[in-house]
């Protein structure tokens, strides 16, 4: 005998069945937003600078994600405004502009033209997204003898390298400090404050260092890491400062160090800014408010020029004096992982995004 449904239980059945598709689309769209949402969270990205190579170095999974070959050997870099895009200085006059979506170098410019020879030390972006801004030593012949340039704080273009403007600068500027309001800070024996708003650019303010016997080698600094402040090491005949330069007022600080000198070549600041650690042979520990030591660490993988910190500040990036990058746990000192990297490097950037 056929049993044949009643209209009302075939229609709560296909209730049922329509409600639970719709349940199971409603948790889909859930689920599907959640993953969005995880994907969109910041997430450290790490650039070791290494000789004709740029590396990336995801921070979630510490593993080597791009490889980015390049002319020369890197020196410097500096990070557009609206973060897309790394302007990576090689060889002293070659500056490339590195797409971070693709990890793709997009474009290159040469400051070499017209018989002169450009040797920068110290690279700044403009505000205007167009220019930047060089400390260069220059050279060139004439009748068969050599020209030296005068040193000069320069402006160019990134689209094709032209010199637009400069001012002269005394010997030795070798890093360059960028700070709002069109100003710029050049490192050399002493600070130069220049300012960048007239027709010419022309120093107006010198802070000086060499009178009071500090020495400072400011090639490896991290200001967006650090806050949009520059931190760099000096050293007196008996004590290690920090040298600070805010990007937003332009104020200058010196903070000396009690008790014996920490050698370092870098130094990076915790999140929330008490914390630094200072690296060359060491990991350092540096206590900011009371300015003292209180711990060093020996180098598993030896002397090293960069540091950098991931944005939670868990982790330490070490590395750049050879072809490898150490991840430390910042608490404890104690090294997670070794990354054997394509060639050697001088310096270890982090980009969050």
């Amino acid at each position: 005998m056929r049993c044949i449904p009643f209209p009302a239980a075939a229609g709560a059945a296909r209730l049922l069945r329509a409600s639970r598709q719709a349940l199971l689309a409603l948790l889909a769209l859930v689920v599907g937003g959640l993953a969005s949402a995880a994907g969109a969270q910041p997430r450290d990205y790490f650039y070791f600078l290494g000789y004709q190579m740029v590396q990336v170095v995801d921070g979630q999974t510490d593993t080597i994600i791009a490889d980015i070959p390049m002319k020369g050997f890197v020196r410097e870099v500096d990070l557009s405004a609206d973060r897309r895009h790394l302007y990576v200085a090689t060889s002293r006059h070659l500056i490339h502009k590195l797409d971070l979506d693709s990890h793709r170098i997009v474009s290159t410019i040469d400051l070499n033209r017209d018989g002169w020879e450009y040797f920068m030390y110290g690279f700044a972006l403009d505000p205007d997204g167009k220019t930047a801004w060089g400390a260069l030593m220059s050279r060139s012949a004439k009748d068969g003898e050599p020209l030296i340039g005068k040193p000069v704080v320069a402006q160019f273009d990134l689209a094709d390298g032209r010199i637009l403007r400069s001012v002269e600068v005394p010997w030795g500027v070798g890093h360059l400090v960028r700070v709002k309001g069109g100003q710029l800070w050049a490192v050399g024996q002493d600070l130069f404050k220049i300012d960048t708003n007239g027709a010419q650019p022309r120093i107006v303010q010198t802070h000086p260092m060499f009178d009071k016997g500090m020495n400072i080698l400011p090639f490896w600094e991290y200001p967006w890491e650090n806050g949009d402040e520059m931190v760099a090491a000096y050293y007196t005949a008996t004590a290690m400062g920090l040298l600070r330069i805010d990007q937003t007022s332009g104020e200058v600080r010196e903070q000396l160090f009690k008790g014996d000198p920490a050698m370092a070549y870098s130094v990076i600041l915790s999140p929330d800014r008490k914390t630094g650690y200072a690296v060359m042979d060491d990991i350092n520990v540096l206590d900011m408010d009371k300015r003292v030591v209180t711990k060093s660490v020996p180098l598993v993988e030896g002397t090293s020029y960069g540091v950098n910190i991931s944005s939670d500040g868990s982790k330490l990036y070490v590395g750049a004096g050879g072809s490898t990058l150490t991840v430390y746990d910042a608490k404890s000192l104690r090294p997670l992982k070794v990354l054997h990297m394509a060639t050697d490097g001088m310096d270890v950037r982090r980009i969050t995004r």
